[in-house]
């Protein structure tokens, strides 16, 4: 299930869908719904949080993916799967991620699509991809890299080592972290809050210039979606989402 809120234009979208909060094909086309529903609506902030403890979004189901999907169904993966990132980096109004848990694959991507990002300490967040043969995205790189820097990523996204909170808090990917999810969950009201107090219409039109930078997106999520459903017909993708559904290390094949 997905939850959401619109009080008086502060927005939430709050994440339920199972106890990882991983997506598969149903869950995709929900959050695109209801974030499709709030685009539609006044808004003065949008906050993207998740309803279940310790676990912000652990990625893609996995098992739907290793069921020999057909082409079409994995098309129509690969166009919600780009088109909710791009909802969310190119929403009117500021977006929050309330990273209250563990945010590996997908659920990273989430947050990197959002303008501020608060979490919880202990937890860890990052782009495990090349571990189970994927290729990372360029449009995912690009996100981190405008966050962190490009040598920062890059080591990221080749290793496929997950940060644990207080180094991404380090490096800039966190706001702010806290210790206790109630509290984090106050401070990110409190903030978007505070930050309503801003011209919500100069906001808007800051947020558009910022998004023409990286207008050339567009092309690079194109290719993304090709070089993606080329990545997972991959013997190695094969191998290694078979082996993370089983519990066992990926055997791949030079």
């Amino acid at each position: 299930m997905i939850h959401y809120k619109n009080e008086n234009g502060f927005q939430s979208i709050s994440l339920d869908i199972n106890e990882n909060n991983s997506f598969d094909l149903e869950a995709f086309k929900l959050l695109d719904a209801t974030l499709e529903k709030a685009a539609s609506e006044k808004s003065k902030v949008l906050i993207l949080r998740s309803e279940r403890e310790k676990v912000y979004s652990t990625g893609l189901n996995l098992a739907q993916l290793s069921n020999n999907p057909t082409d079409a169904i994995l098309q129509d993966f690969m166009k919600y799967f780009y088109g909710i990132l791009d909802k969310i980096y190119s929403y009117p109004t500021p977006v929050i991620a309330e990273v209250s848990g563990h945010a590996m694959g997908y659920g990273a991507m989430l947050a990197l699509a959002c303008d501020f990002r608060f979490g919880l300490e202990g937890m860890r967040i990052g782009l495990p991809e090349v571990k189970i043969g994927i290729g990372v995205p360029s449009f995912i790189i690009l996100m981190l890299s405008d966050i962190i820097g490009k040598k920062q990523a890059s080591d990221h996204v080749l290793w496929g080592n997950a940060f644990k909170t207080t180094e991404a808090l380090d490096l800039g990917l966190f706001h702010e972290l806290f210790n206790d999810s109630g509290k984090l969950r106050e401070s990110v009201d409190k903030y978007a809050n505070k930050l309503s107090k801003n011209s919500i219409q100069a906001m808007i039109a800051t947020k558009s210039n910022l998004r023409e930078l990286t207008s050339f997106r567009k092309e690079l999520i194109k290719k993304d979606i090709a070089a993606t459903l080329a990545s997972l017909q991959s013997e190695d993708a094969k191998e290694g989402i078979a082996s993370a559904v089983a519990g066992r290390r990926p055997e791949f094949k030079f």
